[in-house]
């Protein structure tokens, strides 16, 4: 998945009231560096990355009354396309839609991953289903952005602390803005760590196999 910044350096701006351009702090350039950082900071408190999109390919095992797959990334965007897989690797690819009897699976829930079909598998099969979808986010959740923004203006104000060219008021108006941000910055942290992915349950597996138990075209 390619590394995108959770927020832009007008978003920094705004938040710390400056226009770094006016020489109030570090450049325009080491801002852009410190909003990438701070990016991959946060997903690394929460484990993920928190957005950006990428196509991914799973191959899931079938046991007997399985009626639901777990997907690995999430949230799920869309399902492209979902096959089984014969055991002499002929592929047959199913139906996408929540018409009973006509369809064989549906996209039940985006955020926990979660697939649904519409009967049950009789058959414990190793690698049977092949699963390629779109995973991600296109913009961070809001606390994650504000996490980002709040960590780019801290490190902003070290920078320009540490800066001996910096002049004394420039210096006073960033001891106050890191004063004041430290609060807010450590309770978007904390929501920012509780994003981290869980396992997930589904329930919906059959108890016995049905007449519509075998996937069509095996």
């Amino acid at each position: 998945m390619a590394e995108i910044d959770y927020c832009t350096l007008a978003e920094v701006e705004a938040y710390a009231g400056i226009n770094f351009s006016d020489g109030m702090g570090p450049s325009d350039s080491e801002i852009a560096t410190m909003i990438s950082t701070a990016s991959r900071l946060m997903d690394a408190f929460g484990g993920k990355q928190f957005a950006g999109t990428e196509t991914k390919t799973e191959y899931h095992d079938t046991s007997y009354g399985l009626a639901f797959l777990i997907l690995n990334t999430r949230p799920v965007v869309s399902i492209t396309t979902i096959h089984t897989i014969a055991s002499d690797g002929a592929e047959t690819l199913l139906d996408n839609g929540r018409i009973r009897n006509d369809d064989d699976y549906y996209l039940s829930d985006a955020d926990a991953g979660i697939i649904r079909f519409h009967y049950a598998f009789t058959e414990q099969v190793a690698c049977r289903l092949k699963v390629i979808y779109v995973a991600g986010a296109a913009a961070p959740p809001t606390d994650v952005k504000i996490a980002t923004i709040l960590h780019v203006v801290r490190s902003a104000a070290r920078a320009a602390l540490n800066d001996e060219n910096c002049m004394e008021r420039v210096k006073e108006m960033w001891k106050t803005l890191l004063a004041d941000s430290e609060k807010e910055y450590g309770q978007m942290l904390e929501r920012v760590k509780r994003r981290a992915d869980v396992a997930v349950a589904a329930f919906g597996q059959f108890d016995m196999p049905t007449s519509i138990g075998y996937v069509r075209g095996d």
